[in-house]
């Protein structure tokens, strides 16, 4: 065969070592560079599955937790329908304890004040006013004392406070039974405002 000239072996050599630099050069420009930016793509397409499946667990609880705070709800409104209304509470106190009363052997009510309305009360920052009557009920040391362990049983919204006992001196009365007078604080629900 032919052999080459040192001129053309040199030429060859040139060609052939100039097209290893340039799949070189195109190599580490072109393919690492994209290798690279692949790799940041993978990065941030798992970043992004993660924070979907994330999100898609999210929205499933989404109905769950829709229906808790439905169910939260009706619970409120049930508890609200045993506060005192934001009108006529003495009407509203006067009909939810004389039955109770009635139903208490020995416990006798002998007076019930207008409500003082007030936004403090027993727990601060809380949604409700607060309704204090100043009562007075007569009866035995321990049927007062069952009185008021039902009433607060019966109605947990409901709170004694200030108890005061003292001797009854009525006419015609039991002098073993003794007068009791406190403050029975009810939380009102205020009025819709539509």
């Amino acid at each position: 065969m032919n052999k080459l000239s040192k001129t053309q072996r040199d030429q060859l050599l040139g060609v052939i070592i100039g097209a290893v630099a340039l799949m070189a050069a195109l190599w580490y420009l072109g393919v690492r560079a994209k290798q690279a930016e692949l790799t940041r793509t993978e990065k941030k397409t798992a970043q992004m599955l993660d924070t979907l499946t994330r999100a898609e667990g999210v929205m499933r609880r989404g109905q769950e937790i829709a229906d808790k705070l439905q169910a939260h709800a009706a619970v409120l409104d049930k508890r609200e329908a045993t506060l005192a209304p934001d009108r006529d509470a003495y009407y509203w106190i006067i009909s939810t304890l004389n039955p109770f009363i009635a139903s208490r052997k020995g416990v006798h009510l002998n007076r019930a004040s207008q409500p003082d309305v007030s936004e403090a009360g027993i727990i601060p920052n809380f949604p409700y006013k607060w309704a204090t009557f100043h009562m007075e009920v007569t009866g035995f040391y321990h049927d007062v004392g069952r009185f008021f362990a039902d009433l607060e049983n019966n109605f947990p919204s409901f709170r004694v406070q200030s108890l005061a006992i003292s001797v009854n001196n009525g006419v015609g009365v039991d002098p073993d039974t003794l007068m009791f007078t406190f403050d029975l604080v009810v939380p009102v629900k205020p009025s819709e405002t539509k």
